[in-house]
């Protein structure tokens, strides 16, 4: 089946992809997770570990939004999660339990209501993230989910090879795009379908495969297992798009967009050549 899709969807607007296993814990339990430290480090730390993560404001910002929550009888976790537009970002798992516990320390200090010193802030300048570096090249054998997180954490810093990568999708897999299309789900369904192809397609590409256009004869026919690391990507993604405030994918939905999306990342796996 050749032709393109029938329906414009803005990518993503189904979903904002996260690794399968970022090193942060989860956004529902920040805040409220007992085996977090309570400590404040002083204000220098704190600072430069907000601007690491992409918090939209700095120790002051966050200090007036405890008192203001602490004098409504708010908890933390709100004003935490408010501080990035979408999810922050760490280098390593010890940074993100460094930071939640520092914030969680800091809030508890003003809701002491005892005086306290913040501490100088020091002469940190702007804290440039760095740019998460290419994967390595994929091996013989499937690759485990770390090596999915590193993909697509390269793609999430690398606008310009991912919008390369989205061209060359259109282009390359407009029949697997037309399947979906024909499929009979609905926006949600077709978008999220669409999208969890398109990013298993980008990884294996920046892993150094070159996947030949699908097409729909060498789709499977029936429902597929698929590798570890890809099953558990497909779950996330169907979990994510369950929970999209734009779009939301409807529970009832889930298992035939499942169904569909393991028979095409499975034919994009066997077109994808060394």
């Amino acid at each position: 089946m050749k032709g393109t899709k029938a329906r414009p969807v803005k990518k993503g607007a189904a979903m904002k992809r996260k690794p399968t296993r970022a090193p942060k814990p989860s956004r529902k339990a920040t805040g409220d997770d007992d085996a977090l430290e309570r400590r404040f480090d002083g204000k220098a730390v704190l600072e430069k570990l907000l601007a690491k993560s992409g918090a939209l404001g700095d120790v002051d910002d966050v200090v007036g939004a405890f008192r203001e929550a602490v004098v409504k009888g708010v908890p933390p976790q709100p004003v935490i999660l408010a501080l990035w537009p979408d999810e922050p970002r760490f280098e390593s798992v010890k940074d993100a339990e460094a930071l939640f516990s520092n914030l969680l320390g800091l809030y508890e200090l003003i809701a002491s209501g005892e005086p306290f010193d913040l501490g100088p802030k020091g002469a940190l300048g702007k804290v440039k993230r760095e740019k998460a570096p290419p994967p390595e090249p994929l091996g013989a054998d499937a690759p485990a989910a770390e090596w999915l997180d590193a993909a697509w954490r390269y793609l999430e810093d690398a606008p310009r090879e991912r919008e390369k990568l989205g061209h060359a999708f259109d282009n390359k897999q407009d029949a697997l795009v037309s399947l979906i299309d024909a499929s009979g789900l609905s926006d949600a369904g077709f978008a999220v379908a669409r999208e969890l192809c398109f990013e298993v397609f980008a990884m294996l590409e920046v892993g150094g495969r070159s996947v030949r256009a699908v097409d729909e004869g060498e789709v499977p026919s029936k429902n597929v297992e698929l590798p570890e690391a890809f099953e558990a990507w497909v779950e996330d993604g169907l979990v994510e798009a369950e929970a999209a405030d734009e779009l939301p994918l409807p529970e009832a939905e889930q298992p035939a967009v499942r169904a569909l999306v393991r028979r095409l990342v499975a034919a994009l796996l066997a077109n994808a050549q060394p």
